[in-house]
């Protein structure tokens, strides 16, 4: 939306199906919020989208289908409470059905 980013080097981005319709607060977009693929953390770039987000992946060796962390840690929980101004039980609470949760004990 917007156009909201411009890359100012040559990058590679995923595009990852989710976005605020699901829960993801618009306000992790231009590099505040970020997932872990391979372990590695690729920042959204631009705006959270209704339905997806974009995540610089030029430093990151990944392929489609593959697996995408949002959460998997108190602290980054806490990181996307922290950044969009709420608490992490709201973050929790606010994920839509449409979304597989995966508990992992």
């Amino acid at each position: 939306y917007n156009r909201a980013f411009t890359a100012n080097k040559q990058s590679k981005t995923a595009t990852i199906p989710i976005g605020h319709a699901d829960g993801l607060s618009r306000k992790l977009g231009n590099k505040k919020g970020f997932v872990l693929i391979n372990n590695k953390k690729a920042p959204i770039v631009g705006n959270v989208c209704m339905d997806m987000i974009m995540v610089d992946v030029t430093e990151i060796d990944c392929k489609e289908g593959q697996e995408v962390i949002i959460f998997n840690t108190q602290e980054m929980i806490q990181h996307i409470a922290d950044v969009s101004e709420t608490i992490c039980y709201e973050t929790l609470t606010g994920i839509s059905h449409r979304i597989t949760k995966t508990l992992s004990v």
